[in-house]
């Protein structure tokens, strides 16, 4: 069977072939461009494999200007309902070329269905804080408790700040089906959410063309976005396929990113995925913030052709795997904590390869279920747990806090060492006993 590949850049596919792809190999892209803050055009940058696992190369940071704090700022539009409900006839164009004007603003008790229609936002905002906090500048804004349902349609944004769809505060929604959206300026995220605004996608294409533009983002106050199916490709620089301070769950949904990692979840943030397939080229999943975090993956995979495949940055994450997620990396670890953060990494029956790293001043847990199977080395503040139906393939000299062998597992079944030597805590290790052990293999499992 031949492989497709990820979605073209030029243009959308019908939103409804999707399903029929997801299923299909999953293939690395190589990097395009990447976008200043201008929407202007660079080659992207040359970075070694180390200055990439470290998030060197393309950083993906929440936007910032000098604005100050995230004030609400006052929104108009080209196109108001605020206190009705309207169903725009088929096909209407929503336009304006403004700054800080949406196309389309509904808001309070407000309600608008459109299908087929047409969102033309041209012109920047005069705040990236406002735009990523509020939606100012957003094609289609639904605010303040009004709600919005789009069945088809396109929708095209440049400049700086002009995010497609955004729902802010308590009440708000946007309900997306079969809908393309392609944005073009720096800041400019595809759908946004933020102040506890929802969002529900059904087979939408989102393409982003440049810096800082995840294709869905939650900003501050969170958020819910619940995704099914579609397509979603970024090519600028800091541009992950989901950037979230809030709640986002995704399934069946193919994400193709040219210069950025896959996924980053903010501190308060959670990111659930069913079959989702991921290639990214800077690293799979940040998760970052001094606060908690989380990760769930259920089959799919994520794909990266550098970078690490979890870093944990100052976070407190929660990260588990299971019905055979298929994760992996060209050049980078499986797991990296930094910055004092802590990380709670659970595998269930799954096939793992890549070493594991724990800053001084960081910790981890690792705890592999059911058949899951680790090629790799661990080094640091690591505690890990064996099922007895797991397998350490020891690929480098370890050296780690703890092993905890679970339900009756024997370290000739669990460890094999090939060849190499690894060591731990005595007094963190009970089930060890303090010995020293020949592994299977070769090599040798010894207190420090």
């Amino acid at each position: 069977m031949k492989n497709p590949g990820l979605p073209r850049r030029k243009g959308h596919r019908r939103a409804a072939a999707t399903a029929s792809v997801l299923l299909l190999p999953l293939a690395v892209t190589s990097l395009s461009a990447c976008s200043d803050d201008d929407g202007a055009t660079n080659p992207p940058p040359t970075a070694s494999p180390a200055a990439t696992a470290s998030g060197a190369r393309c950083a993906t940071d929440r936007s910032a200007d000098d604005h100050g704090p995230d004030a609400k700022p006052r929104a108009t539009s080209a196109y108001t309902v605020d206190d009705k409900t309207v169903k725009a006839k088929a096909q209407k164009e929503f336009k304006t070329t403004k700054t800080d004007e949406s196309a389309l603003l509904v808001t309070g008790s407000g309600k608008l269905r459109t299908r087929d229609g047409k969102f033309i936002k041209h012109g920047g905002t005069s705040s990236v804080t406002a735009s990523d906090g509020h939606g100012l500048n957003a094609a289609a804004l639904a605010r303040d408790g009004g709600t919005l349902t789009m069945s088809g349609g396109r929708m095209s944004t440049r400049n700086k700040g002009a995010i497609g769809v955004f729902a802010s505060g308590e009440g708000s929604k946007a309900t997306l089906s079969s809908t393309g959206i392609r944005t073009h300026g720096a800041s400019s995220h595809g759908v946004a959410a933020s102040h506890g605004g929802e969002l529900d996608l059904t087979y939408v294409e989102i393409d982003t063309a440049a810096a800082q533009a995840a294709p869905i983002a939650v900003g501050p106050g969170g958020g819910k976005v619940t995704v099914s199916g579609g397509t979603m490709t970024s090519a600028g620089c800091g541009s992950p396929g989901v950037q979230t301070a809030g709640d986002v769950s995704l399934a069946q949904t193919l994400f193709d990113l040219a210069n950025s990692e896959a996924f980053t979840v903010e501190a308060g943030g959670s990111l659930s995925l069913k079959d989702v397939r991921a290639s990214a080229a800077a690293g799979g999943v940040v998760l970052r913030g001094d606060g908690e975090t989380s990760f769930r993956m259920t089959g799919g995979a994520v794909q990266a052709s550098d970078g690490d495949i979890f870093s944990v940055r100052q976070a407190d994450a929660d990260i588990e795997l299971g019905g055979d997620a298929d994760v992996q990396t060209k050049d980078g670890k499986l797991l990296r904590v930094t910055g004092g953060g802590t990380a709670a990494f659970t595998a269930n029956g799954e096939k793992l390869k890549g070493s594991v790293a724990v800053e001084k001043g960081s910790s981890a847990t690792l705890d592999l279920k059911g058949s899951t199977d680790l090629d790799g080395k661990i080094v640091g503040a690591a505690s890990l747990t064996l099922g007895p139906k797991a397998q350490w393939s020891v690929s480098g000299d370890s050296r780690l806090k703890s092993i905890t062998l679970a339900d009756g597992a024997k370290v000739s079944d669990v460890i094999v060492g090939n060849g190499r030597t690894v060591t731990y805590d005595k007094a963190s290790s009970p089930d060890l006993h303090g010995k020293k052990y020949q592994l299977e293999g070769g090599g040798t499992l010894k207190p420090a």
